[in-house]
């Protein structure tokens, strides 16, 4: 796992300073998404409109993200395209005036890897550009018609796709998740964790951290971590239901956490 993040960062930092060449692959096992499948999918960006991470629009204001897309970033160095399924070709482009980082983030290991990004100005809504809904409850727990979308690669050390993926998943037990993970010493699953799998060869990749996972049109996972790519193990997803009182408090701007000050990070 711990590879896994490692290489996530080289591939941030070199999309950082150069333009990445991008070829029709696919998240592993993917589909294409059609327009207006995932009108709340967003490409976090570069200025120069290089993908880096997935996120999800949660009102006119916020984005959703992984805490690990956003850490160090000035609000800056960073724009959202979104009401696209191709984010070389946004319906409109966004700029972060904030970034909150959960103020345990990482602590323990993996756990509370969650962020959100103030906007500068509203969203305009559209067929093509919506909110996703956000969860008052638990989705039902083994559910197989869970929703993953990004642009992640098709393997390793492939190239992004142009084009958004989408992928159906099965919610697996705290245990069976546990199993499947049993050779990643450093992982430590916990309430905060969603576990969600399909097949061997059919997952995650680079460039789709953040991105979210959906249950009939509510958001209930953010992607937190996976092991490159797709090789028969679970992607771990940060619980949105989990994180809904720190989301009402920093979107209010009271966010807090017991003895550990927020980190706020600003232009």
């Amino acid at each position: 796992m711990a590879f896994a993040r490692f290489l996530f960062h080289i591939l941030l930092c070199g999309s950082l300073y150069g333009n990445l060449l991008a070829v029709e692959h696919f998240i592993v096992g993917g589909q294409n998404a059609a327009e207006g499948d995932a009108p709340y999918q967003v490409s976090l960006q570069t200025l120069l409109g290089n993908h880096l991470c997935g996120g999800a629009i949660i009102s006119d204001r916020w984005i959703i993200t992984a805490g690990h897309c956003v850490k160090g970033y000035p609000a800056s160095r960073l724009q959202v395209a979104s009401g696209t399924i191709r984010y070389t070709a946004p319906g409109a482009v966004h700029y972060p005036d904030a970034i909150y980082l959960h103020c345990n983030y990482d602590t323990p290991k993996y756990h509370n890897d969650i962020g959100l990004l103030h906007l500068n100005e509203s969203i305009s809504f559209n067929a093509l550009t919506q909110a996703v809904g956000l969860p008052t409850s638990s989705f039902p727990r083994g559910a197989a018609d869970l929703v993953f979308t990004g642009w992640g690669s098709q393997s390793a050390a492939g190239t992004l796709p142009t084009q958004l993926q989408r992928v159906q998943q099965q919610h697996l037990s705290f245990q069976a998740c546990e199993s499947l993970l049993s050779a990643y010493e450093d992982v430590d699953l916990g309430p905060c964790h969603i576990c969600a799998y399909r097949q061997t060869n059919i997952g995650a990749c680079h460039g789709d951290s953040g991105g979210p996972l959906v249950h009939q049109g509510t958001l209930v996972g953010i992607l937190n971590f996976f092991v490159p790519c797709a090789r028969g193990v679970p992607d771990i997803f940060m619980d949105v239901m989990y994180y809904r009182d720190w989301m009402r408090q920093t979107m209010s701007d009271n966010g807090k956490c017991a003895q550990v000050s927020q980190q706020t990070i600003t232009g």
